[in-house]
């Protein structure tokens, strides 16, 4: 027996040096600590690690002696050695104290390339930027960014995210200019802007959710990906009687032409002038593919206009995505203003996919299926996503009976109805 444990103790003390860090790296950080005990070969091997983790799920876990696990940290972070590429503190159930700043003060010669640091509500922290001048990722979470007027960017960061930060609008302006590999910005629940302009000739990927009056992409030639989610209109909802040009149909006559991809939600759409939507939007994009609306009303008119209006102006769509919630059953204005609509000369020549989230009963989803089936060529597939506390057997039998009935302009197309739970949210498609 003895000698079977060691030719076992043998086997992983002789592990060639690649595995042993392929090993350690697919560890969580606590459990690649605890490999020291391993063999004398294995002691330090842990202290190498090219990233390190402290989170929730991998190693805050339950303990609640947060001073013997703050103590830990700083044990890992001076016996660390080499370079580290990720270091993430992602939610300590300390919040933000003076130790951080010590932590972060051990990193700066470690040349560090990606740097988390998201904290619970509450607990900002200001984020050092002038420590980590060859970032390429940074993904902040209840904190304070305030770079200094002196601090000119990050030249070599890709990929920013930044959620419930504190910022200063016209700050973040200039330090984005500053920023010129940037690809992929993330804005969600920060501070709230008025105008915000993007400056990034290398943006491809852009998500905004928050408070925004407009947004300006003054040079994003590359830009692909435009999520954008509203949480107040802050009063750029015009009334009848004023200019039909509002800001929001500005922003999409200076979208960049490259644009494949697009997401807005319920007030993005509101912020369009109020009872002055044109039938389509002077646009060219062209390469747009996919178009998703979020949180729409079919029982509101202004919402059905505006989703046609956007329908009618990207005609090279690939894939549709609606959500639909409902507070009332459609209203008699819709029925009427649909029925007035010369369709004639609409139609989704590139349209496969549609997918619609119905969280309001039967008929909600009824108009916009019937206007896709019957104006999508080469549709392939149409699936609707049904909240079964609004559906019962019934209700749905009901409407896969009506969906059969309606015209198909492809005879390929497929429609399947199917449970909310098989499928996760339209917003969980659009997280940076």
């Amino acid at each position: 027996m003895l000698g079977k444990q060691r030719s076992t103790s043998d086997i992983v003390s002789n592990l060639p040096s690649y595995i042993v860090e392929n090993i350690l790296k697919y560890l969580p950080l606590r459990d690649a600590v605890r490999t020291s005990v391993l063999s004398r070969r294995w002691r330090y091997k842990w202290v190498t690690l090219p990233q390190l983790v402290f989170d929730r799920n991998q190693f805050f876990l339950n303990s609640g002696d947060w001073e013997k696990i703050k103590a830990i940290i700083y044990r890992v972070l001076l016996l660390h050695q080499g370079p580290l590429v990720k270091f993430e503190l992602s939610y300590p159930p300390f919040g933000s104290c003076m130790d951080i700043e010590n932590w972060i003060l051990t990193l700066l010669k470690k040349n560090i390339q990606k740097f988390t640091l998201r904290l619970d509500v509450n607990s900002y922290h200001e984020f050092p930027c002038l420590s980590f001048l060859q970032l390429k990722q940074l993904n902040l979470c209840c904190c304070v960014f305030k770079p200094p007027p002196a601090f000119k960017g990050f030249s070599r960061l890709v990929d920013l995210k930044l959620c419930s930060v504190s910022i200063a609008p016209k700050m973040f302006e200039q330090f984005i200019s500053n920023c010129p590999l940037l690809e992929r910005l993330s804005l969600s629940y920060c501070t709230k802007f008025d105008f915000l302009i993007i400056n990034a000739p290398n943006l491809k990927h852009f998500f905004f959710c928050g408070t925004l009056k407009s947004v300006s992409f003054k040079n994003t030639p590359l830009l692909a990906v435009v999520s954008i989610e509203l949480f107040s209109l802050d009063g750029t909802v015009k009334r009848p009687g004023e200019e039909a040009d509002s800001d929001w149909v500005k922003f999409f006559q200076c979208l960049p032409a490259a644009i494949e991809d697009m997401h807005s939600d319920r007030p993005f759409l509101e912020s369009f002038a109020a009872g002055h939507i044109p039938e389509s939007i002077p646009s060219t994009l062209n390469h747009l593919k996919v178009l998703a609306l979020s949180h729409i009303s079919t029982c509101v008119l202004d919402h059905v206009s505006h989703a046609l209006c956007l329908l009618r102006s990207f005609p090279n769509l690939e894939r549709v995505d609606i959500s639909i919630h409902n507070d009332v059953p459609n209203e008699d204005p819709v029925v009427e203003y649909l029925q007035a609509q010369d369709f004639s000369k609409f139609s989704l020549n590139q349209l496969r996919k549609v997918k619609m989230w119905s969280f309001s009963g039967v008929e909600c989803v009824m108009p916009f299926a019937k206007i896709l089936l019957a104006h999508s060529p080469v549709l392939e597939k149409m699936v609707i996503l049904h909240d079964l506390d609004n559906f019962d057997e019934k209700g749905i039998a009901m409407l896969e009976e009506e969906l059969t009935r309606f015209q198909k302009a492809s005879p390929k197309a497929e429609v399947a109805c199917m449970p909310l739970d098989d499928e996760y949210t339209l917003a969980s498609r659009y997280i940076l």
